[in-house]
């Protein structure tokens, strides 16, 4: 790895770090405006008591009771507003669409997650690889594929790390 990769990968680790001590000592605003991106799908959607996929999907602001059985889940944040987690139980695609400008597509698998396109200048989201249950404990980054630009983070987890992520109890 040459000096500038390595200065590179340690500013987007610096501001990992900033991000997740912001995030502890913020509360967390869990609704979203009327402004929200839309979030869309082409695969099946899966029924759930949250709206559909295909609409602007509710803020994870008070967890459901129960949640799909998967064996990992997708939690994605757009300008700090945290979606309903989405079952990963089929292979597709979801479109985060912000005004016509912004675009990021996220391909998901039962067991995996990696950012197809974005509409960001460095697409570095996109070189940040697949996130897989098997490697999210390897990775630099972890469970998270980030697009600074676009503001999106992506979070792959399992069925108890998303528990913990939400405030759920046993």
């Amino acid at each position: 790895m040459n000096k500038k990769n390595l200065l590179v990968l340690g500013v987007i680790i610096a501001l990992i770090a900033v991000v997740a001590v912001l995030a502890a000592v913020i509360p967390q605003q869990r609704t979203i405006s009327e402004n929200a991106p839309a979030l869309s799908t082409d695969a099946p959607v899966v029924p759930t008591e949250a709206p559909a996929a295909t609409d602007a999907p509710a803020a994870a602001e008070a967890p459901a009771a129960t949640i799909e059985p998967a064996r990992a889940y997708l939690l994605v944040s757009v300008q700090g507003s945290v979606y309903e987690p989405i079952p990963l139980t089929e292979e597709g695609s979801y479109t985060v669409k912000q005004g016509e400008d912004m675009t990021n597509v996220i391909h998901v698998t039962p067991d995996s997650i990696w950012m197809e396109s974005s509409t960001c200048d460095n697409q570095d989201c996109v070189l940040q690889g697949t996130v897989s249950l098997d490697n999210m404990h390897s990775r630099v980054l972890s469970n998270m594929i980030v697009c600074l630009p676009n503001q999106v983070v992506l979070e792959l987890h399992t069925l108890d790390s998303l528990k913990t992520v939400l405030g759920l109890q046993e």
